[in-house]
Formats: C-alpha cells, sequence, structure tokens
C-alpha cells in the first residue's frame, strides 16, 4: 500500500477546491461584503496551502498507484473535499456550528441536496454560490471517477458499464483521472453555461440561473430559494430544468461522444433506451390515471407536477415544483399520482452509470431484470443455454453476481442507517426515508416522502452524521468503502 501516492492526489485535489473559492469570494467583494469577501480568500489560501503541501510532499510516489490505492482514493476525497469545504462556511459562521458546515458541505459534494439552511433569501449570494458550486464540482468529480476508476477497479458489476471514452488500458489510474477530467470538463462547463443562459431566458435572474444551472446540471438540488422551484411557478423555466437534469442523468461519455460526431453511440447504449422507457412509463401512466378519473384537480397542473416531479426524482435531483417544506403536506396538485413508495422506487433506481445523478444506476438496474428473466425462461427450458446481454455487451456470471451483491449490501445499509436515525429519535416513516434520500443521493425528497420529518437543522448531531455516512456511502459505492473495513485488504 503506497499512502503517499494517495496524499499526493489527494493534495491535488484539495488545491482545485481552494481555487473555486475564489470565485465566491469575487462575488462577496463585489456586493460590497468585505468581511466575508476575506473569509473566502483566507480558506483559499489556508486549503491551498495543505493541498499543495501535500502534493508536493509526495511527488516522488505520484506514479505508485494501484487498485488498492485506488480504492481509498475513492474514498478519502469525499470526506477530505468536505472537510475542506466545509472551512469558508463554518468561518462565516452561518450554518452554527462546525458539525453543520461539515453536514452541508458533504451534502453539496455527494450532490445530496440536503440543506441545514432556512431563510435562504436573506442569505449573502456568496454563499448561495459555494453551495452550487460545491454540487458543481462534486458532480464532475463523481463523473470523473465513475468512469476512471470504478469501472476499471470493477465494483458492484461496474464492469458492465459501457463507456464511449478511450478505455485507457494500461495506464495508471491518475493518469486516466487526468485524461477522463480533460476530455468531460469542458463539455460540462458548455451544458452548464447553455443551462444557465436558458434558464435566465425563461426568467430567472442571472445569478439564480446559474446556481440552478450548477445544481440541475449535478442533479444536486440545492436552490436559492426556501421554497426551491415552486417560488418561480413558471412551466418554462421547469421545462428548461427537466432538460438539463436529464442531461445530468446521462452518461457523459455518451455526450463526449456527441460532441465529436459519433451519435451512433446513443443508440448502443442500453441505459439511455431504459432511461427513455421509464419516462415514458411515467408520461402514459399518468395520463391513463386522469383518464380513468383518478387524478384530482387540473390535469394540466397535475400532469406538469407529476412528469417535473417524476423526472427530479429519476435524476435524484430533489426538485419540486410543489412547495416540499418541513412539517407541510406537499400541494396535492403536484403529487396527484406519486405517491412516496414511487418516488422512493425512481429516486433507488438512480440515471445512468457515469452520470451524476445517484441511486443504484440503470445499468444494474437492466442486469437484475434480465437476471430474472433468464430464470424464469429456465423454469420452462431448464437445459437452455441463455447469454446475458446488455446491448452487444456479454455479461458474464460473474458480474451478475456482483451487482447481487451490490443490491444485497444496498438493502442492508439502507436498515441499518434507518435504525440508527430510529435510536436518535426519528419516526420510523421518517427513518426510512431519511436512509433512502441519503444513499440515493436526494436529500429534498425527504419531506415528500415523509412531511412529518424534522428539518436537517433540527436534527441531532448523531443523526447528522448517520446522514453524512449516509450520503458517503451512496456516492463512493458500498462495495469500496467496505472493503476498506475489511482486515484482509490492510494485510496484503
Amino acid at each position: 500500500m503506497s499512502y503517499t501516492s494517495v496524499f499526493h492526489c489527494l493534495g491535488w485535489a484539495v488545491v482545485l477546491l481552494a481555487a473555486l473559492m475564489l470565485l465566491p469570494a469575487l462575488t462577496a467583494l463585489l456586493d460590497g461584503d468585505t468581511a466575508l469577501a476575506w473569509t473566502f480568500a483566507a480558506s483559499a489560501v489556508l486549503c491551498g496551502f495543505f493541498g499543495a503541501g501535500f502534493a508536493l510532499a509526495t511527488w516522488h510516489a505520484a506514479g505508485d498507484f494501484g487498485k488498492r490505492e485506488g480504492f481509498m482514493f475513492l474514498v478519502l476525497v469525499w470526506l477530505v473535499l468536505a472537510l475542506f469545504g466545509a472551512v469558508p462556511l463554518h468561518f462565516s459562521g452561518l450554518p452554527g456550528r462546525p458539525i453543520d458546515a461539515f453536514f452541508e458541505a458533504m451534502s453539496g459534494l455527494t450532490t445530496t441536496g440536503a440543506t441545514v439552511f432556512d431563510g435562504l433569501e436573506s442569505l449573502p449570494p456568496a454563499i448561495l454560490l459555494w453551495r452550487a458550486l460545491l454540487q458543481w464540482g462534486g458532480g464532475l468529480l463523481s463523473i470523473v471517477l465513475a468512469v476512471s476508476v470504478i469501472s476499471h477497479l470493477g465494483i458492484g458489476g461496474m464492469e458492465a458499464f459501457q463507456s464511449a471514452l478511450p478505455r485507457g488500458e494500461g495506464a495508471s489510474l491518475p493518469a486516466r483521472m487526468l485524461q477522463v477530467a480533460q476530455d468531460l470538463f469542458w463539455i460540462y462547463v458548455l451544458l452548464t453555461l447553455l443551462g444557465a443562459v436558458a434558464l435566465w431566458a425563461a426568467g430567472m435572474s442571472a445569478f439564480d440561473g446559474l446556481c440552478h444551472a450548477f445544481s440541475a446540471i449535478s442533479t444536486g438540488g440545492f436552490s436559492t430559494r426556501d421554497g426551491g422551484i415552486a417560488t418561480f411557478h413558471d412551466p418554462i423555466i421547469e421545462l428548461a430544468l427537466m432538460a438539463i437534469m436529464l442531461l445530468g442523468a446521462m452518461n457523459f461519455t455518451l455526450l463526449w461522444a456527441a460532441f465529436n460526431g459519433r451519435f451512433r453511440a446513443f443508440r448502443e447504449n442500453t441505459e439511455v433506451f431504459y432511461l427513455t422507457l421509464i419516462i415514458t412509463i411515467v408520461v402514459f401512466a399518468v395520463v391513463a390515471i386522469f383518464m380513468i378519473g383518478e387524478g384530482e384537480g387540473d390535469f394540466v397542473s397535475g400532469f406538469r407536477g407529476a412528469v417535473f416531479t417524476a423526472i427530479s426524482a429519476l435524476t435524484t435531483t430533489g426538485f419540486s415544483n410543489a412547495l416540499v417544506l418541513p412539517g407541510i403536506d406537499p400541494a396535492r396538485d403536484a403529487f396527484p399520482i406519486l405517491a412516496p413508495i414511487l418516488i422512493i422506487g425512481l429516486v433507488l433506481v438512480g440515471g445512468a452509470a457515469g452520470s451524476t445523478s445517484g441511486g443504484m444506476h440503470l445499468m444494474r438496474v437492466a442486469v437484475l431484470f434480465k437476471q430474472a428473466q433468464r430464470e424464469l425462461l429456465r423454469l420452462s427450458h431448464p437445459h437452455g443455454v441463455r447469454v446475458l446481454r446488455l446491448g452487444k455487451l456479454r455479461i458474464e456470471n460473474a458480474v451478475v453476481w456482483s451487482v447481487w451483491s451490490f443490491f444485497f449490501l444496498l438493502i442492508l445499509v439502507l436498515a441499518a442507517i434507518a435504525r440508527a436515525l430510529a435510536f436518535f429519535g426519528m419516526t420510523p416513516e421518517a427513518a426510512v426515508a431519511g436512509a433512502v434520500v441519503a444513499v440515493s443521493n436526494a436529500g429534498p425528497f425527504l419531506y415528500a416522502i415523509a412531511p412529518d420529518a424534522p428539518a436537517y437543522a433540527e436534527m441531532p448531531d448523531g443523526a447528522k452524521m448517520v446522514l453524512a455516512l449516509g450520503m458517503l456511502a451512496g456516492r463512493v459505492e458500498l462495495l469500496a468503502l467496505l472493503s476498506l473495513l475489511n482486515p484482509a485488504y490492510w494485510r496484503r
């Protein structure tokens, strides 16, 4: 185990985070808040000093980075960046306590969207921008790690991941991370800017449009308003957000292929088909229920609310065009069809692998369904040979068992987190909802599933730490996190 190579990569990651802090520092300066500008500037210097120190002190071990180092880096990078990302929040004095600043930073980086802040409209623009930037950076990091590290380590069946980028076989993990980041960064930036312009053209202010574009492309869910998207109450804004959220839930290597003129990659990728299929089923289900008279209220507003909520849930963003706040039952015209159990199912599925969304990912769900179909066929043809395929890719049995192991561990982790939350005083309904939205990285949906759940700021410190651990587990891949708890990992 080469710890120095892990610290070297972590050091450069912290340096990049420190560079992002300069943007809210400039925002605070332009807003006339000199004290907050100095807070972000000093935090950037502090984080940059530590990050550069680690990177330069471990320069000699930069190339010694293997599979075991990849597992450790995959877990530590989120913890380390969350700790440093909490620094300006803590010294701003706004979250109240260090645990709240850490919770907010972890929620942002993992694109969960759970927040301890209230009165968002009264917060300084620099703080709102920093929250949005944490999600934006975390979304990019999740894509880079999924494409360059997780798929190569073969965690949870990710051997079946279909990448349109060159595989980079033979290159070291840091080299692959750097190459993937270079290939996808400008596409990520361009889509973000296009989303911000679209939201501005739809009626948002330039600042609100930029922050919501950061949150939507990263499928994060942070907003600049307490009421979220419901505050704007504009169908054009909702259409723009749905498009941005769906882009964020796509396999970004396919978007890279499209930018390079290789549109065939979309036809060959099975996750695009399943994403389209689920959305189509939801749309037809909403229409059918209204036609048989089960829907309540106006069809147009009900249809609009249900489809927006379904896309937000499937992409694990957490945006809602209904007023969803702690202790307030969601407006029924926005949730005429989507019962809490359906929202839970959608957020657990999530978007495509290689996207910014959380959840299991469509690739794994497709493998589970195809395996179930194969077992059913064996009942009628026990001696038949059935090859499991995703598109043109043949799925070996080892990959199937790996996906089943991931699914089994997911259920165990959800149960353990729900039990821990109940221990800290949450009701069973709120505990289960909290576990689901934390592991699926869809924090704002807590109150759509359990309206009586306490506000995140009012939860005990123990519950906040449990939820932060759930966010981490949902983002780093469960098997990678649990592998570090295996004594054999440290002995080899």
